[in-house]
Formats: C-alpha cells, structure tokens, sequence
C-alpha cells in the first residue's frame, strides 16, 4: 500500500491537530469531568484517518495511535474493539458522508435534472482524498469490509434509489433497473481513481483525459433518462411443462419475439 512522504499542509478552517485535540481530553479528565464519548471518539477517528493516510493501515499501532488522540489503550478497544473495528469504522465514515452529500443533492432538486451534479460530487470527492479507494480495496482484499460495514447505510441507499426510479418514471423509463445503473455509476468512478496508474501507462493520461472521461460517463448516465425502448430477453420455460419435452418452450414478453438462443 502506498503512503506518504508527509503529512499536507492543513487548510484554513480544517480540523485542529491531534496534538491540539489532546489538550482539552487531559483537561477535562484532571478536572475530574467526564469524558465527552462522541467527541473523544471523533478524536480517536482523526488521528486513525491521519497515521493511515501517512503511514498506511499496517504501519502504527494502538499504543501511537492513542497517543496522537490523547486516549489510553483500553479506551480504543472499549469504544471499537480493537484496531479491526476502528480501521472499518475509519473507512465507512467517508462512504456515509458521501451518501449524505448525494441525498442532498436529491434533497435539493439538482440531481432531479440529471448526472451530472452527482458525478462532479464524485470525482471531486476522489480528489480531495485519493488514498481512499486504494484503502478500500485494500479493505476489501483482506477480508476487513464485511458486508455488515455498510449495511447500516441499506436504508439511505434505499431512499437515493426511490427518488431516481422516481426520476425515470417521468422521463418514460421506469423500466430502467435503478440498482444496476447505481453500481455503474459507484464502480465508474472508483474504479477510474483506482486504476489511474494502469490507465495513465496505457494511454498517456492528462487533466484533458479526466475531463473527457467524467464527461462522457455523464453522458452514459444521461442515456438512461432518455425514455430508451427495453425489451426483456425471452425467458426460457421449464421443461417439464412442456407437452414435447425435447421442445422447450419459451415465454414471449410483450412486443418481443421469441427465439430460441
């Protein structure tokens, strides 16, 4: 897994240090105060999200960690049973703030005139954070994303699909399977962030490339808004409900013609 040289530079406005962070947790506890569990976990992800960017996933241990975020040892494995838990909880929380974004863009009405709001959402996601899709695939490929990581967001998913099935409904395209152009649109554009390397190797990319690429993904997405004609592929019957059984038999959808593949 790649990792960084160094940290970037911290933007205006961005979030304190976890050095800085450490100060008022030290403060609260010789005060004798009780910890404040939302802000205290907040810290924990911070500093995470900041030693797996410079450092990768395998690269620190709990004991930096916990120093980085002014936190005992015990209190990351109270709060995420260990450095498993807390590695998939600093990967889920980019996904469910991206959700949240897209759903206030449909929110908004913005989405409701096409693609292209949600993809330059995307892309410029990607952008601010390029190790994130390397880290998720990393995720993947070792078996640390399990299906119960984002399973939590089924019902946020489920409201993003109402409303664009909602959208191909009064563009004449309601038989458009909503789910399938959803995964189109989440595999096209991290697929694109993570083999930019092999695709910059095969053809010489540039920010014209980009461009070129988002635009025309835009325009794929646009297609299916369009009212296109779908026709179902004729489904074979079952044999055993044929009167021949070395005739199979075939239901014909509406409008379509039947042909024996």
């Amino acid at each position: 897994m790649p990792t960084r040289d160094s940290s970037p530079p911290r933007r205006r406005g961005a979030a304190a240090s976890p050095a800085r962070r450490r100060a008022p947790a030290k403060a609260r506890r010789r005060a004798g105060l009780p910890r404040d569990r939302a802000a205290t976990v907040a810290a924990i992800i911070a500093a995470a999200t900041d030693l797996v960017a410079r450092k990768g996933p395998d690269g620190f241990g709990l004991a930096e960690l916990g120093s980085r975020a002014g936190v005992s040892f015990g209190l990351i494995h109270r709060y995420f049973g260990g450095k498993s838990g807390l590695l998939k909880e600093t990967l889920r929380q980019p996904f469910a703030r991206q959700l949240a974004r897209v759903l206030e863009l449909y929110a908004g009405g913005e989405a409701a005139r096409g693609p292209a709001p949600v993809v330059a959402l995307l892309f410029a996601a990607h952008e601010r954070n390029p190790d994130y899709v390397r880290l998720i695939a990393w995720g993947i490929l070792t078996e640390l994303l399990t299906d119960d990581v984002f399973a939590a967001h089924r019902p946020t998913v489920a409201r993003l699909l109402a409303s664009y099935r909602r959208d191909l409904q009064a563009s004449g395209s309601s038989a458009i399977d909503a789910r399938a152009v959803a995964a189109l649109l989440l595999t096209a554009t991290l697929g694109f962030q993570l083999f930019r390397p092999l695709l910059h190797s095969l053809f010489e990319t540039d920010a014209r490339f980009d461009a070129a690429y988002q635009q025309h993904l835009e325009m794929a997405l646009e297609s299916f808004w369009q009212a296109i004609p779908f026709r179902p592929r004729a489904v074979r019957a079952s044999r055993a409900s044929s009167d021949d059984p070395r005739r199979p038999k075939y239901i014909r959808a509406p409008g379509t013609r039947a042909r024996p593949r």
